[in-house]
């Protein structure tokens, strides 16, 4: 017998969302009206599904599609559905299979008015309903129906509750718990069960003075993305990431006071999560802490025990398992090879719970990356307090994975983790008499309600501990522009214009390079200054290093600037810039020369431990032709990606992740015939969009910064002749680059822009002739900034004493702003 559609599949998840199940007396949905909620919502939020018609669909043993039961109060049930009804059609669709209603359901909009066809009692019947909107409500907080954005590009619908008062909060902050979902595709989105498990737990938190944020996976709900079946684990913990990200930066969080939850395969995500240091405490329930394959085994001897079989049936389905898991996770085929080739151990599909592609829900593709995974690694290098919970009748996991986390978090933080056994309650958080019982009606027993109390006493006790987040890890309040210390000249190499590139790999080491092809370092923050490489006809436009010893180098390349010989567009060194060696592993067409490297992390599992290798994107040039090309192999060896013809020219690049990324452009290679232009991806530059591009001639995007995931600054030059056209703008955008407004910089002819940083998402500085600018209040007001002329490149370092900032020009200028 295989049991794989059993694993991680509580009963209480498996209940169609079409079915608004009955509220217990004396509970109210109390749903706003539609209108009233479309209202708060921002231009270009997601759209609005409908909600739930509220019936329960079988298939019967002719395949018609019949209402098995109507929930009280419904959609379905205003219409007048009833009970026995059999579905035909739905808008005009025939509906053939009860799962095809729910695809069908997301293709109509809250408010419409659709036929519902059916036959009843033999006969045909065509009622007509209008789509609600139901959203929930949680006494004492309020309800927002939000998005995150996930490194591909798309949103994922996220439901947010914010406390109406400060009942836990510390200087006007609360505390804060992030949602991680079981393993089905199964939308949290429910307005119509405030019973469900998960919204119980989350609204009894947010009752308490947390603000709550849950996200759905892609696909379901309003969620846009490819289908939730078919993704990955790296995929849906992307989604989590956007919305740890989100909670973090949200106004009202008490950034130090950040909880998770993480319920069966949530609790897999969640030692991911807690990795950076932002998270206080974790708790997971029903979970496990060892290899996916051991995971398979042991359930099977587990589940076949309780359904009465005697040892060597046992062993039997063991075996059975064994042969499965070994060529789905180890040789990644699907459950269809297996049946292919041991037909005597398939089973009968049932849709996406059980195909030859798919076991409750998920893709093979999904069970591949989770085989990789090495958990107990992932609970070593998190941070953070963690509480694992079991129940004693939980049949689909085991208590000795429970102690196993709180174990491997105490050898890394003594005393950060503890178990707690609920007696009596099963996976689905509900009590039994019996284990038995519970194999038999897993999540339908009664609601253990002192759970999230249970809950609250952990965290208050974490919270009554010393903190669990290390001081380098809390997010960093803004730092006004007129509270930092001065810019403070540094004693560097006269040169007689505008240098280029500065880059610092940590508070000691750096490196800056300029037109006359010299290159010097630091062992010092920039105090002393040793030229350690020169090249006659070169010009260093970009620098970019990996470590100390690691690094790139962009030349400008031939035919742009007089005296510049070089023809190399790339050298790399290995000495920390004693040496260079020119790249002549470039794909592609002839790349004539750079402007700007970032360097991005790029994540892939290596023996089970999801890691990040880095790495190094290039573009050029001014005056053309324009060039991407990246290295992930710390510079040896480059690809080369295709630029949309409009993009003519390339001054800078910034990928906020491996796959979402903008390139700072221009329309024309002849800025007399120019636009500035901004160009993004979502596909890691597969291909490329126009997102933003100026009206006015004679001008070019010049250099970027993104100091959050949202909101984000380019300098736009302008070379136009007529003095009239006096003014000077900058681009921003405040939705993580899909739209692009321009704001004012300063009515001036004589000013031209160049490079441009920021801290936070309001204190910042930009670069330009005939000096440069800064802000404190995300470009309201602009004031003069205090590092001198022409300043191309302005590099922020962050580090556990505060952060440093090194900008280049006509000379190098450095500030720093101690910590706290």
């Amino acid at each position: 017998m295989n049991l794989s559609a059993l694993a991680f599949v509580p009963a209480l998840l498996l209940a169609s969302p079409l079915l608004a199940q009955q509220v217990p007396s004396g509970t109210a949905a109390g749903q706003p009206p539609a209108a009233a909620t479309a209202a708060a919502e921002a231009p270009g939020s997601l759209p609005r599904r409908p909600a739930p018609l509220g019936v329960r669909l079988a298939a019967d043993s002719t395949d018609r599609v019949v209402v098995s039961a109507v929930a009280p109060g419904g959609t379905a049930a205003a219409a007048g559905i009833l009970a026995g009804d059999t579905l035909v059609a739905v808008a005009g669709r025939p509906v053939t299979r009860p799962e095809a209603l729910r695809p069908l359901l997301r293709e109509l909009r809250v408010g419409q008015s659709i036929a519902i066809d059916v036959l009843r009692q033999g006969a045909p019947v065509t009622l007509r309903l209008t789509l609600a909107d139901r959203r929930e409500q949680v006494a004492g907080s309020t309800v927002s129906y939000r998005s995150v954005q996930t490194p591909k590009g798309y949103r994922l619908r996220s439901i947010v509750t914010v406390p109406e008062r400060p009942v836990r909060a510390r200087a006007g902050r609360h505390p804060a718990l992030l949602y991680l979902q079981g393993i089905t595709c199964d939308s949290i989105d429910r307005p119509d069960r405030p019973d469900a498990a998960d919204t119980r737990i989350v609204h009894a938190l947010a009752r308490q003075g947390f603000v709550t944020l849950r996200v759905d996976k892609p696909g379901l709900g309003d969620s846009e993305g490819p289908p939730c079946h078919e993704i990955g684990f790296a995929e849906e913990l992307d989604g989590y990431r956007a919305a740890m990200n989100a909670l973090a930066a949200m106004p009202e969080v008490d950034p130090t006071r950040i909880y998770l939850f993480g319920y069966s395969m949530g609790g897999l995500m969640a030692p991911y999560l807690a990795r950076d240091g932002r998270v206080r405490g974790s708790i997971v329930y029903g979970t496990l802490a060892r290899t996916w394959f051991e995971y398979q085994l042991e359930n099977a001897r587990r589940q076949s025990a309780l359904a009465g079989k005697s040892p060597a049936e046992v062993s039997e389905d063991v075996l059975g398992q064994a042969k499965e898991s070994s060529m789905i996770l180890i040789e990644k085929k699907t459950l269809g090879d297996v049946w292919r080739r041991w037909p005597e151990l398939r089973q009968e599909p049932d849709g996406l719970m059980l195909s030859e592609n798919h076991i409750a829900t998920r893709s093979m593709k999904f069970f591949h990356e989770l085989q990789e995974l090495n958990l107990a690694r992932a609970w070593q290098e998190s941070s953070g307090a963690v509480l694992a919970i079991y129940g004693e009748y939980d049949w689909v996991t085991a208590l000795q994975d429970h102690q196993l986390i709180a174990d491997i978090v105490n050898a890394r933080t003594p005393g950060a983790g503890s178990v707690l056994t609920l007696p009596q309650v099963d996976h689905g958080f509900t009590r039994h008499a019996s284990l038995q019982d519970s194999v038999r009606a897993m999540g339908q027993g009664t609601w253990e309600a002192g759970l999230p109390d249970k809950m609250l006493a952990w965290i208050d006790s974490v919270e009554a501990a010393a903190p669990a987040i290390p001081a380098k890890a809390a997010v960093p309040a803004p730092v006004p522009v007129s509270a930092v210390a001065a810019w403070q000249r540094l004693p560097t190499e006269p040169y007689r214009g505008k240098q280029d590139d500065i880059f610092f790999v940590n508070e000691r080491v750096g490196w800056y390079g300029n037109g006359d092809g010299k290159v010097f370092r630091s062992s010092d923050g920039g105090d002393t200054w040793t030229q350690v490489w020169e090249r006659k006809g070169t010009f260093v436009r970009t620098l970019a290093f990996i470590d100390e010893k690691v690094g790139v180098l962009g030349n400008i390349g031939t035919g742009y600037f007089p005296g510049v010989t070089d023809p190399v567009p790339v050298y790399r060194t290995e000495d920390g810039g004693s040496t260079w060696a020119p790249v002549t592993a470039i794909e592609g067409a002839p790349v004539t020369g750079l402007c700007a490297f970032d360097i991005v992390q790029v994540p892939f599992i290596n023996a089970g431990r999801l890691e990040y290798r880095p790495r190094i994107i290039g573009v050029g040039r001014v005056g053309g032709p324009a060039a991407f090309i990246w290295s992930d192999d710390l510079g040896k060896t480059w690809k080369q990606g295709k630029l949309p013809a409009i993009g003519a020219a390339a001054f800078d690049v910034k990928f906020l992740d491996d796959r979402r990324g903008f390139i700072a452009a221009a329309t024309h290679a002849d800025v007399s015939q120019s636009n500035a232009l901004i160009l993004a991806t979502d596909d890691g530059g597969a291909t490329w969009r126009e997102v933003y591009r100026s009206a006015r001639p004679y001008e070019l995007t010049w250099k970027m910064s993104f100091p959050t995931p949202q909101v984000g600054y380019t300098t736009v030059q302008s070379y136009n002749p007529d003095r009239t056209a006096s003014a000077r703008v900058v681009a921003k955008t405040t939705d993580g680059g899909r739209t692009w407004s321009e704001i004012a910089l300063v009515d001036d002819h004589a000013v031209r822009q160049f490079g441009v940083a920021f801290l936070d998402a309001n204190t910042g500085w930009i670069g330009a002739v005939p000096h440069g600018f800064a802000t404190d209040d995300g470009g309201k007001t602009w004031r003069q900034a205090g590092f001198g002329n022409a300043v191309n490149k302005i590099r922020l370092l962050r580090s556990a004493a505060g952060f440093s900032g090194y900008a280049i020009g006509v000379h190098v200028h450095r500030l720093r702003v101690p910590a706290g």
